[in-house]
């Protein structure tokens, strides 16, 4: 039973190895893209390259569609502590609360902060 439990345990340490290995080289990777994405920002912000929202790859007849500054809002998230501070923020400028009300404060105050000042870039595999 304790041999069967050991070579269990290796065969765990094997693959959490390869995970690892596999996790630094996609951080690498990532790190890579974000570079290229900054240079392809930096080309976007030509005057010339305004009307571009996409560009299709004739490699492999992919999309990368392109998302401008104050153009796009990021990933929607509320911490506690902002959920608290919209909370008490509404509540003390509001005589006749309602969850509605309430609810529509809170997000539209959230939306105005997400609102992103960068380039962001997504590619539509093809189809």
């Amino acid at each position: 039973m304790l041999a069967n439990l050991k070579a269990r345990f290796e065969s765990y340490c094997q693959i959490d190895n390869q995970i690892q290995t596999l996790n630094k080289d996609v951080h690498s990777l990532r790190a890579e893209r974000k570079k290229v994405e900054s240079e392809m920002a930096r080309l976007l912000q030509d005057p010339g390259m305004d009307g571009y929202s996409e560009i299709r790859m004739t490699t492999d007849n992919s999309t990368i569609q392109i998302q401008r500054p104050n153009q796009w809002s990021k990933a929607w998230t509320l911490s506690k502590k902002d959920l608290q501070s919209g909370l008490n923020e509404y509540f003390q400028k509001t005589r006749s609360p309602t969850a509605e009300e309430c609810f529509k404060h809170i997000v539209d105050n959230k939306t105005k902060t997400l609102v992103s000042t960068e380039f962001a870039f997504t590619r539509i595999p093809p189809q």
